[in-house]
């Protein structure tokens, strides 16, 4: 990741106090980290409204919460999230992406249209990006 800092602030001609989310928000792409947060929740965006679009392996990859409880929940599009004890479970992707999904606000989560999420979770993820 230093290493894309590093080619941000060559090709944009940055000096190294200029901010490196504004040299990704330039090239408008995001960080390592968050590129990768970016295709676990395209995924899971697919899973819930698109699951034709997946690859047979991923069509019962992730466990909608409705679909686990009998009541009906406020959170209709959550995803159900395994107890897991160990810090190398919760590194899986499906542990991973079902708890990034379930942090999403609802209005996001409804969104049908592929393009349209994407570019809000785009935003949102840079959003984050400067708050934390």
């Amino acid at each position: 990741m230093v290493l894309n800092n590093k080619i941000l602030r060559i090709l944009q001609q940055q000096n190294i106090r200029v901010h490196t989310v504004e040299l990704y928000k330039n090239y408008n792409t995001l960080p390592i980290p968050e590129l990768h947060k970016y295709q676990l929740l395209v995924l899971v965006h697919k899973f819930v409204h698109h699951n034709d679009k997946l690859p047979p392996a991923f069509a019962n990859y992730f466990m909608l919460n409705r679909n686990v409880h009998s009541y009906n929940t406020r959170k209709n599009h959550d995803l159900h999230l395994q107890n897991l004890q160990t810090t190398v479970g919760k590194k899986i992707i499906k542990f991973k992406a079902s708890q990034l999904w379930n942090q999403l606000l609802n209005e996001i989560k409804e969104i049908k249209s592929e393009s349209l999420f994407k570019s809000r979770i785009k935003v949102y993820l840079y959003n984050k990006l400067y708050t934390e």
